[in-house]
């Protein structure tokens, strides 16, 4: 009976604890079963707040895809390594296909023509003008290109460049009549005395070819000021272009004067042929009358960072500190005979090659650099 109770009592305090353990796993069950619903709902919620976030992701990329395209300019976005990764529609209209994956660079040689910019401008091959804006990309390597027509206000600024070139020439026409009767006032006087051989006859036909040399350079200048300096792709022997520059003073300077510092032979350039010879008689004849007693003025040529600099250099007496700022307007001067077009036509040369002019000028001399770039050279 002892065993039996004992037995009973064992057993009585295992359902006892098997109860409570039923109550805890129930609890604790109840417990868990809270948690799985109430992260089932965190994760709706969350679901649902991903799904509204991507649709509005989708939506705005969408907008901005419409975006990009209704954009007047052409977009390109570069990688790190240059290459094409995203454009636009004008994109393709203004540089034709491949665009995708291609590098840049390969674009500018099918697409562009070699060494024709200016100022952030490059020219198609079809001789329409882009404008070009460069951005980093802040979030990753690369960067975003914006390209832009702008043929159509280049020419509208060609036009009024023009228009006010022809008012100030209005505006100077007494003057330069005035300017014109002095040297031919002196070439019909020394005209005049071959007969009575006052003077010997080859010093007679000098002064009268200097004279008439002199009313030509007026009239050139005009013409080019008044015209434009329009570009032309002859390919220019440097060498060759500073002698004959040379040789147009022949008659008026001694060997001992004009100098060439010999630049290399193969050295060429792509312009306007009498254009920039023109330019260089204007900077040789301002030397020449800038030389003190001993006038020696030097013609050179060097190729500095894709650029052939014509330079000419004298040993004057300087520029002037209040004339530097007046230097390349038109009609000034600060000789009684001079037209004030010679720098002026100098500056329109340059530019209608997309180059420039710089001055160097100090007390024992000045030297004018005429820059444009050189053959073969890519945008």
């Amino acid at each position: 009976m002892a065993a039996t109770a004992l037995n009973q009592e064992s057993l009585r305090q295992a359902f006892d604890a098997f109860n409570q353990q039923s109550s805890v796993l129930e609890a604790s069950y109840r417990e868990l079963q809270g948690k799985v619903e109430y992260l089932t709902k965190q994760l709706r919620a969350a679901h649902d707040a991903r799904h509204r976030e991507l649709l509005e992701n989708e939506r705005l990329g969408s907008r901005l895809a419409r975006l990009l395209e209704a954009l007047p300019g052409a977009v390109i976005v570069l990688d790190g390594d240059g290459i094409i990764q995203q454009s636009n529609g004008r994109a393709t209209e203004l540089l034709n296909r491949p665009l995708h994956g291609c590098p840049w660079s390969e674009i500018v040689q099918r697409e562009f023509r070699g060494g024709e910019s200016a100022n952030g401008e490059l020219r198609l091959r079809d001789g329409r003008w882009l404008s070009l804006s460069r951005r980093r990309l802040v979030s990753e390597p690369g960067e975003i290109l914006l390209l832009a027509d702008v043929s159509e206000s280049r020419h509208m600024a060609e036009l009024l460049q023009r228009r006010e070139r022809l008012s100030c020439i209005g505006e100077m026409t007494a003057s330069l009549a005035h300017q014109i009767r002095t040297p031919l006032s002196s070439a019909m006087l020394y005209a005049s005395q071959i007969a009575g051989e006052s003077m010997p006859r080859d010093k007679l036909s000098t002064k009268i070819t200097d004279s008439l040399q002199e009313l030509g350079r007026m009239v050139e200048d005009m013409l080019r000021f008044a015209g434009g300096a329009r570009r032309l792709n002859d390919t220019i022997s440097v060498s060759q272009l500073l002698q004959d520059v040379v040789e147009s003073f022949a008659p008026q300077q001694g060997a001992s004067t004009l100098h060439v510092l010999q630049p290399d032979r193969y050295l060429n350039v792509d312009a306007n042929r009498d254009a920039v010879k023109g330019a260089l008689v204007n900077l040789v004849s301002n030397a020449l009358q800038a030389c003190g007693d001993s006038p020696r003025v030097e013609l050179g040529a060097e190729k500095i960072n894709g650029r052939i600099c014509l330079t000419v250099s004298d040993n004057g007496h300087g520029i002037a500190d209040d004339v530097r700022p007046h230097l390349f307007e038109a009609f000034y001067t600060t000789r009684p005979q001079g037209t004030g077009l010679g720098l002026a036509v100098v500056r329109a040369v340059a530019e209608a090659h997309c180059g420039e002019v710089l001055v160097d000028s100090r007390a024992g001399g000045t030297t004018f650099a005429l820059c444009l770039p050189a053959t073969g050279e890519s945008t």
